[in-house]
């Protein structure tokens, strides 16, 4: 084989070498391509959780306060009770008016009963018949409001010990005993564990495959090597600054166009003990599209 054979062989080689490796380079590009198309992923994320405003039902001062900031809860469990001295008194108090109203009434059933036999046997007019027949339906309202006075002064004692509406973990939680708090005024917060979501803001240019019920895969910075799965739960109905106090004005000569963000919750499905999930934490999201029909 001559030199000029041998060298053209070379050149050959070299040349199919290129053009395969051109040909995988572009495969590789294409199913890069088809993978992009099958989800879209943004690290404007974060975390969050239902957060429940403990609020007292009645005021008066602090007596007692079972628990202590940041720590977990049980649903139904004791938070902190307010000193009853006040309300028992109520309490007895509006017994002792039912009591009262009982025995008023009792006693015009009976004067009801005489004045009735009376005014047929024609002793008594028939206007007296009706005037005790009315005192008796006044005696008889007078003590369901009475009755309904004990019951609200009963709920309001209950009132005085404060329960976790669910399970959950203690925030901004101050209070002491002797503290003085008011009916309707939040004194600390609740977040709720029994649902995690992470609120994703993705551009609207990626927003069109998205919806309910597709999977997603969440990363939360504070556990870089954990993945979370999750579902898409909402879309949000607009974006993020068309919610905002002073949404922006575009009628001006000197408008630029923005790629807006919209916000899509993502419910996560495997929230643990190991992986406790703190609200407002930062987080990245993938989300894979369904075969649409």
């Amino acid at each position: 084989m001559t030199r000029l054979s041998r060298l053209g062989q070379t050149l050959f080689r070299q040349r199919a070498l290129l053009a395969f490796l051109l040909i995988l380079a572009l495969y590789g590009a294409y199913v890069y391509w088809r993978h992009l198309q099958r989800y879209v992923s943004t690290d404007d994320a974060y975390v969050g959780a239902h957060v429940i405003a403990i609020t007292p039902l009645v005021s008066g001062r602090v007596a007692r306060v079972y628990v202590h900031n940041n720590r977990p809860v049980r649903a139904h469990s004791r938070l902190f009770e307010i000193g009853h001295h006040a309300y028992d008194i109520a309490v007895r108090l509006a017994q002792a008016t039912v009591a009262e109203r009982q025995a008023v009434l009792t006693n015009a059933e009976m004067i009801n009963r005489r004045t009735h036999r009376m005014a047929a046997h024609q002793f008594l007019s028939p206007q007296a018949s009706d005037n005790s027949l009315t005192q008796v339906r006044a005696d008889a309202a007078a003590l369901a409001i009475a009755q309904a006075s004990l019951a609200q002064a009963k709920l309001n004692l209950a009132h005085c010990l404060v329960r976790a509406p669910t399970a959950g973990y203690l925030s901004n939680m101050k209070l002491q005993p002797g503290a003085y708090v008011e009916a309707g005024n939040p004194v600390f917060a609740l977040i709720a564990s029994k649902a995690y979501w992470v609120t994703a803001n993705f551009k609207e240019t990626a927003l069109a495959p998205i919806q309910i019920g597709d999977r997603a895969h969440v990363h939360v910075d504070m556990y870089p090597g954990h993945l979370f799965r999750g579902t898409v739960v909402g879309v949000s109905g607009g974006s993020g600054t068309a919610f905002s106090l002073l949404p922006p004005e575009n009628a001006t000569g000197n408008w630029v166009k923005v790629t807006q963000r919209v916000p899509v919750r993502i419910l996560i499905l495997n929230p643990g003990k190991r992986w406790p999930l703190r609200i407002g934490t930062s987080a990245s999201a993938t989300v894979f599209f369904q075969k649409r029909k």
